[in-house]
């Protein structure tokens, strides 16, 4: 698709709904684990909890290099340089491939001394231990596949990720209970059975995503040649690609921090912020579509030096996101509680969870700039500044913040989640000037 000329609304709207559509497919994907996992026993649940670290590090380089290639070789096809751009995607997996298996064989052989650090032992850790070796070994097809993906969404075409996504989470549906209860001739494997379903699955979200960026029409443009890796390629590969595996690593890191000043309070609360943060990443997830659009938009638009086109997406993907938030904040404010109690019969529970989520009702329009100033700054080759910022707001000023809030203000744990808001609010007002600065430096639009 050529993202340079036509409707953009239509355009952009054309990719969110396809692309958001997949990411709940993949949440619900890892919920179908968390099912079975919950059938086994307790130990096999927690197994699979205490491998959530060391999955995300997989996650993290398979989103990194995915919205990094993405970025490259949309603004390659935005400059009609299709050689190039094949040539981008071809060398950025090469790459990811050799990347993919360092990052696996180093998760494998790291996982048991860093699930004893964390407490673990006996069925425990054998839970775990089964659950994240199996992902580890096929680490390579999970990471690759974001990568082969991204050549699809360069090109402004998100149905395919989200029809593979659709099939794989119905592969995964049919396969866990077979693989980890047990049935007929299947033995009961556990949490090795549910890690062998969840590789089945993805590796023919692999192979049926290959099969269509093979037909896509820049393939044509593929040579042998461009697997043999060239220094200027590998160094624009990586400069975008880690700093987006980077960012990730800070949300992770993030999340642990919140997670820390959260538990001080007891089980409830932890409890409390579990739940509340499955329901928020539900609400959030209409919206999330728009920034992979807005990524393949900018990147290619910023090739052909179309800043017009690129300002108006900005513009229109902001305004599309908040609308859809609206219905979600108040589905929050109004049934907050009554949706946590759903996940939990703990009365305390339900109050922390609803009080949060009555926070995260605000909260989900400032993640709109957020996302949308990230999208453009990916798209025009500055993905250092969105790692910044998310330290910034996640990492450095929490602690700070959270005390303020809720010791010297005595607000206690609501004051952690209006801790997380402020922080949010400053990082988002921080994110959007910065992204306004380097947007005339690069046009010399103003964006108002």
């Amino acid at each position: 698709m050529d993202l340079t000329q036509g409707d953009i609304k239509k355009q952009l709207i054309g990719m969110a709904v396809p692309a958001g559509t997949g990411l709940l497919f993949y949440t619900l994907y890892n919920v179908v684990d968390t099912f079975y996992a919950g059938l086994i026993s307790t130990e096999a649940i927690a197994g699979l909890s205490i491998s959530y670290p060391l999955y995300f590090i997989l996650l993290a380089f398979a989103v990194g290099f995915g919205q990094g290639t993405t970025a490259l070789v949309s603004i390659a096809i935005g400059k009609k340089k299709f050689n190039e751009a094949i040539k981008i995607h071809t060398q950025a997996l090469v790459i990811t491939l050799l990347v993919s298996i360092a990052i696996g064989l180093t998760t494998f052989l790291l996982s048991r001394p860093v699930f004893l650090y964390f407490g673990a032992e006996g069925i425990f850790l054998n839970n775990g231990l089964r659950y994240i070796k199996v992902l580890s070994i096929g680490a390579p097809i999970f990471i690759v596949s974001f990568v082969v993906n991204s050549l699809l969404y360069a090109q402004g075409d998100t149905k395919k990720n989200r029809n593979a996504l659709i099939i794989s989470f119905f592969i995964n549906l049919i396969f866990s209970p077979f693989l980890s209860l047990g049935y007929g001739p299947f033995p009961a494997l556990g949490t090795l059975g549910i890690a062998l379903a969840t590789v089945i699955s993805q590796l023919f979200h692999f192979f049926f995503l290959s099969y269509y960026a093979i037909r896509s029409p820049l393939f044509k443009y593929f040579n042998y040649n461009y697997i043999w890796l060239e220094t200027k390629f590998v160094l624009r590969i990586l400069r975008q690609s880690i700093p987006s595996s980077m960012n990730m690593f800070m949300i992770a890191v993030g999340f642990f921090i919140m997670q820390k000043f959260v538990t001080s309070y007891g089980a409830s609360a932890s409890a409390a912020y579990g739940i509340a943060l499955r329901i928020e990443q539900i609400i959030l997830l209409p919206a999330i579509g728009f920034s992979s659009a807005l990524l393949s938009m900018v990147g290619q638009n910023f090739g052909s030096k179309n800043f017009d086109r690129i300002y108006e997406a900005f513009l229109i993907s902001l305004r599309l996101s908040m609308t859809m938030m609206i219905f979600g904040a108040l589905v929050l404010i109004f049934a907050g509680e009554r949706i946590a109690s759903f996940f939990s019969r703990d009365s305390e529970v339900i109050i922390i969870a609803g009080s949060y989520l009555f926070m995260v009702a605000f909260l989900a329009f400032i993640y709109q700039v957020i996302d949308r100033c990230d999208s453009v700054l990916s798209g025009l080759r500055k993905p250092s500044v969105n790692v910044f910022y998310t330290f910034i707001r996640l990492v450095f000023l929490p602690p700070f913040v959270i005390y303020l809030f809720s010791e010297t203000l005595e607000k206690g744990l609501i004051g952690i989640w209006w801790a997380i808001f402020f922080t949010n609010l400053l990082g988002s007002v921080f994110v959007f000037f910065h992204m306004k600065y380097l947007f005339k430096r690069e046009s010399g639009i103003l964006i108002n």
